[in-house]
C-alpha cells in the first residue's frame, strides 16, 4: 500500500512539473515578444517565469532558459554585473544537467557582455565555446552569430587572418540556409575588415550589398551602422561629398533610434568632413554637441577624436580653447592607447594559450588515434594467431589423453605429465587471448542482470580448485536491484574477481573467506570482492593490470586475468580500484555507471 501511494505522489509531482514548465515557457515567449517595445516589462515577466521555475525541485532546462533570457534582457538594460551573474548561474545548471543549448546561450551572453564592457580578451574563450556548443546542437543561426562575434574579437586584436576565417565561415553557413538577415550582417563585418586592411574597392562592393539587403529587409536600426561604414569607405576613397551624405543619413537614423554611440561617431566623422571643407563653425557646433554626449555616456574612444578635431578647428582662431582640447586629446589618447595595447597584449596571450591547448589536444588526439590503431592491429593479430593455434593445441591435447591411457612406464608418464601441463597452460592463454579480442568486438546487447545467478555460477565454477572446500563464501546483494547491461561483460568481471580470490587464498588461516558485495549508489553499480588471502606486495600494485603480468610465481595463472578484467570494465566505461596487503588480503571495487538505457 505504501509503495502504491508513493507512485501516485510521484506521478502527481510529475504532472505539476509538466504544467509549470508549460506556464514558464509561455511567460518566457511573451517576455521575448514584448522585449522590442519594453525591456523593463520583459524583465518583469521573465523574473516571474524564473520565480515559478524555483517550484520545480529538480533542475532542468527550463531553469537555464529562464536565467539565460533574463541575462540577455539585463544586458540590453546595461545592467552588466547582474547579466553576467545570471549567465554564470545558467552555465552551472546547464553543465550539471548536460544541457548543450543552455551552455551555448550562457557562453554567448557572457561573451557579448564582456565585449560591451570592452574586456575583449576575457570574451574570446566564451565566444569560442559558444561556437562549439551551437555547432554541436546544429543551431546554424546562433552558430553563425557566434562566429561573427568571434570575428569581431579577432578583428579587435588585429588578428585579421582569424577574423576573415570566422566571418567567411559564418557567411558560408548563412548563405547555405539563405538567411538574408545574417548575410547582410556579415557583409557589414566583412566590409569593415576590408576597409581596415586597405581593400577599399572590396569594402565598397560589400557595403553596397549590405545596404541593399537591409533596405529590402526594412532593418532601419542596422541600416544606420551600414550607412556610417559606407561614409568611412567613401571618405577613405577621397569622396568627401558622398561620405558626408552617408554620415548625414546615418546620424539621422541613429538619432531616430536614440543610439547615442552611433550618433557621436557620425558627428565626429561629419565634423572632420566640415573641417576639411572649411566649414569651421558647422564643425565646431557639431563636435561640441558630440563631446557633451560622449562625456555623459563615457564614450572615451570617440571623445578623444572629437577633442583632436576641435583642437584643429580652434588652433587658428582661439589659442586657449585649442590648448584645452589638445590637453584633453593627449590625456584621453594616452589612456586609450594604454587600454588598446593592453587589450592587444591580453588578446594575443589568450589566443596563444588557446592555440597551445588546440595543439596539445591535436597531439593527444593523434596519439590516441595511433594507440587505437595499434590496439586494433594487436587485437586482430591475437585473434588470428589464437584461432590458428586452437586446432594444433586441440590435437596435442587429444594426443596427451591417448598417452595417458597407453603409456605405463613411470618415467615416460612423468615427462608426459610435464608436457600435458604446458599444453593445457598454452590452451588457457590462447582462450584468454580470444576472450580479450571478443570483449571489444561483441555487439552491445543489454539484458536484465541477475547478479545472484552470475555470482553463484562463478563460485561453483571453481569447485575443482584445490582447497575450495575450505573457503567460506558470503554473498550480499542489494535487494530489488534492477540493472541492465551486457551479461557477458558483467560475467567476465565477476568471474575474474572471484577466480583471483579463490586461487590466492591463504590456507594457513583458520577460515579463508571470500565476500561478494553488490549494491547501487546514486547513478553507479558497485561490485566489491573482499578476501583474506595472500594479498599483493606493494611493489606489484601499479603493474597487476598489465598483460601477462604475474605478481606471484606460486599460482598457475596466465597473467591475463586482471588485464581482461580491466578491458571489460573499460568497455562499460567503469573504473576499478583495489587495496591489498601481504598476508592480510585484498579488496577490489568495480564502479560501473548506469546510463538511461541501463536503468530503463
Amino acid at each position: 500500500m505504501y509503495i502504491w501511494n508513493r507512485t501516485i505522489e510521484f506521478n502527481i509531482n510529475l504532472k505539476i512539473a509538466d504544467n509549470l514548465i508549460g506556464e514558464i515557457q509561455d511567460l518566457l515567449a511573451e517576455a521575448y515578444k514584448i522585449s522590442k517595445e519594453s525591456i523593463p516589462s520583459a524583465i518583469s515577466l521573465t523574473e516571474k517565469a524564473l520565480f515559478k521555475s524555483q517550484k520545480i525541485k529538480r533542475k532542468n532546462a527550463i531553469h537555464a532558459d529562464a536565467l539565460n533570457q533574463l541575462s540577455l534582457l539585463q544586458r540590453k538594460n546595461k545592467e552588466y554585473a547582474t547579466a553576467k551573474s545570471l549567465a554564470e548561474r545558467a552555465q552551472l545548471i546547464s553543465k550539471k544537467i548536460n544541457y548543450e543549448r543552455g551552455k551555448g546561450d550562457a557562453s554567448y551572453n557572457t561573451a557579448v557582455i564582456l565585449t560591451e564592457l570592452e574586456k575583449y580578451s576575457e570574451a574570446l574563450p566564451f565566444a569560442t565555446d559558444a561556437v562549439h556548443y551551437y555547432e554541436k546542437i546544429e543551431d546554424y543561426k546562433f552558430h553563425t552569430k557566434s562566429l561573427c562575434l568571434l570575428g569581431n574579437l579577432y578583428e579587435g586584436f588585429h588578428d585579421f587572418k582569424n577574423a576573415f576565417l570566422a566571418y567567411n565561415e559564418g557567411l558560408k553557413e548563412a548563405e547555405t540556409h539563405q538567411n538574408k538577415n545574417l548575410i547582410s550582417d556579415i557583409y557589414l563585418s566583412l566590409a569593415g575588415i576590408n576597409l581596415k586592411t586597405n581593400k577599399v574597392s572590396k569594402a565598397s562592393q560589400l557595403i553596397d550589398k549590405c545596404i541593399k539587403l537591409k533596405e529590402e529587409l526594412k532593418q532601419q536600426e542596422k541600416l544606420a551602422s551600414a550607412y556610417y561604414l559606407a561614409g568611412k569607405i567613401k571618405s577613405k576613397a577621397g569622396k568627401l561629398e558622398k561620405a558626408g551624405n552617408s554620415f548625414t543619413i546615418a546620424l539621422s537614423q541613429f538619432k531616430e533610434y536614440n543610439m547615442q554611440s552611433g550618433m557621436v561617431d557620425s558627428m565626429e566623422k561629419l565634423g572632420g568632413i566640415y573641417f576639411k571643407e572649411g566649414k569651421i563653425k558647422e564643425a565646431i557646433d557639431l563636435l561640441e554637441e558630440a563631446v557633451q554626449i560622449a562625456e555623459k555616456r563615457s564614450l572615451r574612444n570617440s571623445l578623444f577624436k572629437c577633442h583632436h578635431l576641435l583642437f584643429q578647428c580652434f588652433k587658428p582662431v582661439n589659442t586657449s580653447k585649442a590648448l584645452f582640447h589638445l590637453e584633453e586629446y593627449v590625456k584621453l589618447r594616452e589612456e586609450e592607447n594604454h587600454k588598446y595595447i593592453k587589450n592587444i597584449v591580453d588578446g594575443y596571450e589568450v589566443i596563444s594559450q588557446m592555440e597551445d591547448l588546440e595543439k596539445d589536444a591535436e597531439i593527444e588526439q593523434e596519439k590516441a588515434s595511433i594507440i587505437e590503431k595499434k590496439n586494433t592491429e594487436l587485437d586482430s593479430f591475437f585473434y588470428r594467431v589464437s584461432h590458428d593455434l586452437k586446432g594444433p593445441i586441440a590435437s596435442l591435447l587429444g594426443l596427451s589423453d591417448l598417452v595417458d591411457k597407453d603409456i605405463k612406464d613411470p618415467d615416460a608418464r612423468h615427462f608426459f605429465k610435464m608436457y600435458d601441463h604446458q599444453i593445457r597452460r598454452l590452451n588457457m592463454i590462447v582462450m584468454e587471448l580470444i576472450n580479450i579480442t571478443e570483449l571489444n568486438y561483441r555487439d552491445i546487447k543489454l539484458t536484465p542482470i541477475n547478479f545472484y545467478e552470475i555470482v553463484d555460477n562463478c563460485i561453483s565454477a571453481y569447485a575443482y580448485l584445490p582447497n575450495y572446500s575450505k573457503i567460506s563464501f558470503t554473498i550480499d546483494i542489494e535487494s530489488n536491484l534492477y540493472f541492465r547491461s551486457e551479461w557477458y561483460i558483467i560475467n567476465t568481471i565477476l568471474q575474474n574477481l572471484i577466480e583471483n580470490s579463490v586461487k590466492y587464498i591463504d590456507i594457513n588461516k583458520n577460515q579463508p573467506k571470500v565476500d561478494v558485495v553488490i549494491y547501487k549508489r546514486k547513478d553507479h553499480i558497485f561490485l566489491k570482492v573482499i578476501d583474506n588471502g595472500k594479498g599483493i606486495e606493494p611493489e606489484h600494485h601499479n603493474k597487476i593490470f598489465g598483460m601477462f603480468y604475474r605478481a606471484s610465481e606460486e599460482g598457475t595463472g596466465t597473467g591475463l586475468g586482471l588485464f581482461i578484467l580491466k578491458r571489460a570494465i573499460e568497455r562499460l566505461k567503469g573504473d576499478v580500484t583495489f587495496e591489498s596487503q601481504p598476508n592480510v588480503g585484498s579488496t577490489f571495487i568495480v564502479k560501473i555507471p548506469i546510463t538511461k538505457e541501463e536503468s530503463s
